[in-house]
């Protein structure tokens, strides 16, 4: 109870910071993002007791779990439909693409496939959420989801950024400019926020590209997983292979319904702030895991890694938008 308390009252915190009127006109950032910000602060600057230790390791296992579950209610199969087959193929492209690269060029850079994968799905899918939820695939150090959310957070916040600034320039439309920002923008809410900046039929659109970008956490947990005892196999350490993460299966599970079942919409619109909020402490919970002196202890590499893969996805994303536009 007292490491849950401190996760659970560090989100309340990391809402607030979120919401402040000052930071969101000179960087919006989500409370997820936030929190892990807390959590690694407080890491940095506080000698914590031991007996928050078991609550902070429970919040990071179960309330992650859960939130990634809930994350299925943000889905529905028809919306990701809507984009159309040109749509889903760039998604599709665009992502698979970005993981192999990141893998790729991980391995020149001397990096560990565990940090190497987590910025590729971090930056092809859904940011955080797919680092953490992938995690549970491939069992990573705690350094390796931490930098991996590191990246994703800064370079998604650039290009939320830059993109509207770009896109008069370059002489986009904007179906064109939707197909690129949801198919690129790492997080979700940075995706939704640059689509919004361009205008309100962009921002819309922007969303739906990048939930089908969210639904591909399923097929690719699915294809890590694979992969991952085949390799732990080879090495002679297949005691050590991850199963199939059961969260996965009942996100699944959760977009169907999602999908097929019609809901109040009070009903809806608490389950999604349940989600967020138990989203939000286990990011106050990752960053109280994480020890920063050991992130930094990465070097040079994993930025560069965290750049190329970010601009890979954004030039892949804007040509087939320009294809399909």
């Amino acid at each position: 109870m007292p490491g849950l308390s401190l996760c659970l009252a560090l989100a309340g915190l990391s809402y607030v910071i979120a919401a402040w009127p000052v930071l969101n006109r000179v960087v919006p950032l989500s409370a997820l993002t936030v929190g892990i910000l807390v959590g690694v602060v407080l890491r940095l600057c506080v000698a914590l007791p031991a007996q928050v230790e078991p609550g902070i390791r429970w919040t990071l296992h179960y309330l992650l779990r859960a939130g990634i579950v809930l994350l299925g209610f943000r889905v529905v199969a028809q919306d990701m439909l809507s984009v159309g087959i040109g749509g889903l193929t760039l998604v599709a492209v665009a992502v698979g693409s970005t993981i192999v690269l990141a893998v790729a060029l991980g391995r020149v850079l001397e990096l560990p496939d565990t940090l190497s994968v987590l910025v590729g799905c971090g930056t092809g899918i859904c940011g955080a959420s797919a680092v953490v939820a992938v995690d549970g695939v491939i069992r990573a150090r705690e350094q390796d989801v931490a930098c991996a959310i590191a990246m994703v957070t800064v370079f998604g916040t650039i290009a939320m950024f830059v993109y509207p600034a770009i896109a008069p320039l370059i002489g986009l439309s904007e179906p064109m400019y939707s197909a690129w920002a949801g198919s690129s923008i790492h997080e979700v809410a940075q995706a939704v926020a640059a689509g919004f900046a361009f205008d309100e039929t962009a921002g819309v659109h922007a969303s739906l590209y990048k939930l089908s970008r969210v639904a591909l956490l399923v097929p690719v947990c699915a294809v890590l997983a694979l992969w991952w005892r085949q390799r732990a196999a080879a090495s002679g350490e297949s005691d050590r292979a991850a199963p199939f993460p059961l969260f996965v299966v009942l996100f699944v599970i959760v977009v169907g319904i999602n999908s097929l079942a019609s809901m109040p919409a009070p009903l809806h619109t608490g389950l999604l702030r349940f989600d967020a909020a138990l989203l939000a402490a286990a990011m106050v919970a990752m960053g109280l895991q994480t020890r920063l002196s050991s992130v930094i202890g990465l070097g040079w590499r994993p930025l560069a890694l965290g750049l190329a893969v970010a601009i890979w996805i954004s030039v892949v994303a804007l040509i087939g938008a320009v294809l399909i536009g």
